[in-house]
């Protein structure tokens, strides 16, 4: 039986995640079921495309890129597949992202009407035509790459590193600029830390694509396409059977060299190439400027208030804690600084022109669970946050001249307008009237002319910063000579005739200033890794124009603040650069997509519903032969299907004995998402708990079925903090076994087997803002989480009992990043349940870790223990209580053992736990009230077991009675979480 359980332990650990089959869906970003969508299914020569009903139009479109792609990237790649391939689409959320699935043959999922996408990216290719193709081009690089054993693969090799896959669909389908690669590189290589995974910068994920944008032109370049094509196709072997692509293998046997050493001489040539470019531009130095001292290590936006007596900064403190915060910073020397804000707050921020509060946008939950994009008012005397639009996509908010009214940027459909918000009567106004396929960024609003200043991003791919008057509607292109410099983010001189703009003409961000009457425009900065205007201070007693407030840095760990002179201006002279190091930047596939792809309706040859059943798609499947004696003989395996829209999810896993059918287990699990709520229905003869009971592990296998139910709650979700409530209904025979020989107390009963039905309720609300330390030290948060559990003698039953079970946890701050962790829990139970599901306390640390199955089905139950005691207690009600003190100790302990075996971060902490036990029982059949008090210390490490990361510690502890009594001490050793849940 113990060597059945660990075969059947390994098969779950092996099948995908709940999560990870969720990923599949549009879940990974917004966490929402949406029944209310109708989807159809119009077919093409190559493709099936997905989208909601009420974006019918949207198909012919999508169609013209796929089609006119697929023809491209088929000869780039010297691939055609066999399958169509699926395309779904959807506009429920503010979400600037697509995804490839290399599932199945293979399919994409967009977020499609992108207003910010004209922020995130640079360049005329409007965002259809630009994340169809990308995704289109991982697709393709997936399927030269698969083999008969498609993804376990990737136990085998690494056929598509990340950097590299996205590289090379840039390569296939985008042009080097600033936004996708140079400003990010250029910061890297100038630093010197050109690696993105050294966790020293919130732009290492950029960094990533720029990284591998740049080596896929540079391998083209150097090496060719046709010898980058048979580097796709390079494959291993085992035993000449089991074939798989590894693309360091795959580099060595086509290059005659090795993946690190093309990375050294790529590495190389990047120098040469970025520091020549900077040897002819400016350094930061050349501002003349001393940075300001502004809390946070990454800025966003900034803005001195009109009255010039604090700054509100929208900031990141740091790589460790990317947390984006808004702060209120006093403009002295003593910089007393407040959050008033914190989450996911967008770029562009705005005073009340008499300083007494802030608007912005923030990302919230809108109607139907929308992921969208709205207006917040901070009134910074009350400290109150009122949201003043509700689901109306808008962004960039700008109070005007009488902090009346405020005007923003809105989106419906694919095109934003401007609009303007009487905030005493609540009446919105439409004041631009602009045609599909046109974006809208970075509002500002010039009080002096009462004119409005943004980019237009116009629908043949133009960009454009346009001056309008929201009086008569007149419109004036600031930029019509310049063509496409991207010129954005427009900061008005306190007189309203000038404004400043950053540039992406030089690669990066550079400093513009034009003059509204003359419409001449002066370059005023040229920094080789860049600069960005955030406000127009007033002039001062010396400064004729005032300064200007910049963010520059020459290193990719942290941003600087500066004031300049506004009068500067910078006349450069051409660069020079040697042709063989920069010749990879124009570098094109042999074939390219155009940039401008009109739609074509006469590529759509049906529509239809869309079945989900229909679509459900094999995920993985493996079966191997066993044998554990001559009645446990046979096969055991796993399987899992998904349908892309995560309406449907399969998963099955088990073993099928030959020699003795009676000893086969296996599980079956089917998850529903067309409804608002999660259903899900499993079938299982499996290990389903274990724990430990008194000197023995006790394992409970079970056979039955349930049916869940989970419900996210919007009306307690916030920026970090989630909810949901649950409801569980099972039926199960339990049938206990020890793992090793068991041996029998006198002072508890042996475990029983029964059959028992329960339905247990539960309701979770947890916050926990991001942190690169989260899992081994937090350093803020808080969680509640309750249960009650009801089982009843119906349908033969065996057990009627009530359990309830609470847990609640906060951090508290303490100096030096130091922090207070408490926690508390109670369990009570009322009637009877198996022995060996006892509430009270554990003599030994159960493990608390969560293992990677899809139901986690064979879960190692947390009874809490109070550390210094080793004795196991048993009652009817329990109350346990722990407070630590944690020290941050080493960031990490930079050990690897067997190359997958990595030790991290460790943290020290002096703790003390407290618990009491009503109706204890005791050896001689009383039941007694029982208090345990034990302090001690412990050391917590983050240890990585291949893609695994779990905490585990060692420490001391002693009954209070006995401390520092060396006679009593309790050395353990523990795997736990340094969270309750």
């Amino acid at each position: 039986m113990k060597e059945t359980l660990v075969l059947f332990v390994i098969i779950l650990l092996s099948l995908p995640s709940a999560a990870d089959l969720n990923a599949q869906g549009f879940q990974l970003v917004n966490e929402r079921n949406h029944p209310w969508i109708d989807w159809k299914v119009s077919e093409t020569a190559h493709f099936r495309i997905i989208y909601p009903e009420h974006l019918s139009g949207i198909e012919a479109e999508v169609a013209s890129i796929a089609e006119e792609s697929y023809a491209i990237l088929s000869e780039n790649f010297h691939y055609r597949f066999k399958e169509k391939i699926r395309i779904y689409l959807t506009d429920t959320d503010d979400i600037t992202n697509g995804m490839a699935a290399n599932i199945g043959n293979g399919y994409i999922q967009i977020w499609v009407h992108s207003n910010l996408y004209a922020e995130t990216f640079t360049g005329s290719a409007k965002w259809l035509r630009t994340v169809i193709s990308h995704e289109l081009a991982h697709l393709f690089h997936f399927g030269v790459t698969r083999t008969g054993i498609g993804l376990w693969s990737y136990l085998l090799g690494n056929p598509t590193p990340r950097f590299w896959t996205e590289g090379l669909a840039q390569y296939q389908s985008e042009q080097w600029n600033s936004q996708r690669g140079d400003r990010w590189l250029r910061t890297a290589i100038f630093d010197g830390r050109p690696d993105y995974n050294d966790h020293q910068s919130i732009y290492n994920p950029l960094l990533m694509y720029a990284s591998g944008h740049s080596q896929a032109r540079y391998f083209a370049e150097t090496h060719g396409d046709s010898l980058l094509g048979e580097l796709l196709r390079g494959r291993n072997s085992i035993a000449g059977v089991i074939r798989y692509h590894d693309l360091e293998s795959s580099f060595e046997q086509t290059t005659g060299t090795t993946l690190k050493a093309f990375q050294e001489e790529w590495r190389r040539d990047m120098n040469t190439y970025y520091h020549t470019l900077a040897a002819q531009m400016d350094r930061i130095d050349s501002l003349g400027s001393e940075p300001l001292s502004l809390p946070g290590d990454y800025f966003a936006d900034v803005k001195l208030s009109p009255d010039g007596s604090r700054f509100a900064a929208l900031s990141i403190p740091s790589v460790q804690r990317p947390v984006r915060q808004l702060l209120l910073v006093d403009h002295d020397s003593l910089q007393a600084t407040r959050a008033i804000a914190s989450g996911h707050i967008r770029n562009g921020i705005s005073w009340h022109p008499e300083s007494r509060s802030v608007a912005y946008s923030r990302l919230v939950r809108g109607e139907k669970s929308r992921l969208l994009n709205d207006i917040f008012v901070n009134d910074l005397e009350t400290g109150k946050e009122e949201q003043i639009t509700y689901s109306r996509r808008a962004l960039f908010p700008v109070f005007g001249p009488a902090g009346n009214r405020i005007a923003y940027i809105a989106s419906e459909g694919n095109s934003s307008n401007l609009f303007i918000l009487d905030l005493e009567t609540d009446e919105e106004t439409q004041i631009t009237d602009y045609g599909d396929h046109v974006q809208l960024i970075h509002l500002a609003w010039n009080h002096p002319r009462n004119e409005l200043i943004f980019q237009r991003f116009d629908a043949s791919g133009n960009r454009h910063l346009v001056l309008h008057n929201p009086e008569t509607g007149a419109e004036r292109v600031l930029d019509p000579a310049e063509g496409n410099t991207d010129n954005r983010q427009p900061v008005v001189s306190p007189d309203g005739n000038q404004i400043a703009f950053t540039s992406l003409r030089d690669d990066v961000p550079n400093i513009f200033i034009t003059d509204l009457d003359s419409g001449s425009t002066r370059r005023v900065t040229w920094l080789f890794t860049g600069a960005e205007a955030y406000d127009w201070i007033p002039a001062g007693d010396s400064l004729k124009e005032g300064m200007l407030l910049l963010k520059a840095t020459e290193t990719k760990r942290r941003e600087q603040l500066y004031l300049i002179d506004a009068a500067t201006s910078r006349n450069p002279e051409a660069l020079s650069l040697p042709d063989g190091y920069s010749r990879w930047r124009d570098r094109q596939p042999p074939r390219t997509i155009p940039l401008q792809i009109p739609p074509r309706e006469s590529l759509v040859e049906s529509t239809e519903n869309y079945n989900g059943w229909k679509n459900l798609t094999h995920l993985a499947s493996l079966a191997l032969p066993y044998y554990n004696g001559r009645d446990q003989w046979g096969v055991l395996g796993l399987t899992g299907w998904v349908d892309p829209l995560g309406r449907h999810l399969l998963t099955g896993a088990g073993s099928l004995s030959f020699g003795d059918p009676a000893k086969s287990y296996g599980l079956f699990n089917y998850t529903n998402n067309r409804f608002r709520p999660t259903l899900s229905l499993t079938l299982y003869r499996a290990p389903w708990r274990g724990r430990f009971y008194e000197s023995n592990y006790i394992v409970d296998q079970y056979t039955g079925g349930q049916v869940a139910v989970s419900w996210p709650i919007d009306r307690f979700e916030s920026d970090y903090r989630k909810s949901h409530w649950g409801v569980r209904v099972r039926y199960a025979s339990i049938e206990p076994f020890s793992i090793g020989s068991y041996s029998h107390s006198v002072r508890f009963e042996d475990p029983a087997s029964a059959r028992q039905m329960d339905m247990k309720l539960s309701w979770t609300l947890k916050q926990q803002k991001p942190g690169r330390q989260n899992l081994i030290h937090p350093l803020d948060g808080y969680g509640i989480r309750a249960s009650v559990t009801g089982a009843d003698r119906l349908f033969g039953s065996d057990i009627r009992s009530i359990t309830t079970d609470t847990k609640f946890y906060t951090i508290l701050p303490a100096p030096f990043q130091h922090r207070f962790f408490l926690s508390l829990r109670y369990q009570g139970r009322f009637g009877d349940a198996l022995p060996q599901n006892y509430i009270g306390f554990s003599k030994t640390d159960n493990i608390q870790i969560e293992l990677p199955t899809t139901l986690q089905l064979f879960r190692l139950i947390e009874q809490d223990r109070v550390r210094g005691y080793r004795e196991l207690i048993t009652g009817r009600h329990v109350a346990f209580a722990t407070v630590e003190y944690r020290i941050p100790f080493l960031r990490s302990l930079n050990t690897t053992i067997l190359g997958f075996l990595r030790f991290g971060s460790a943290t020290l902490s002096l703790f003390t736990d407290a618990g009491v036990v009503w109706n204890a029982h005791d050896s001689d059949g009383t039941h007694t009230y029982r208090r345990r008090l034990g302090m001690g210390t412990e050391l917590k490490n983050v240890i990585s077991i291949g893609p695994l990361r779990f905490v585990h510690s060692a420490g001391i502890a002693q009954p209070w009675q006995t401390l520092l009594q060396e006679s009593n001490a309790d050395l353990y050793y523990r795997i736990k979480a340094s969270l309750p849940f």
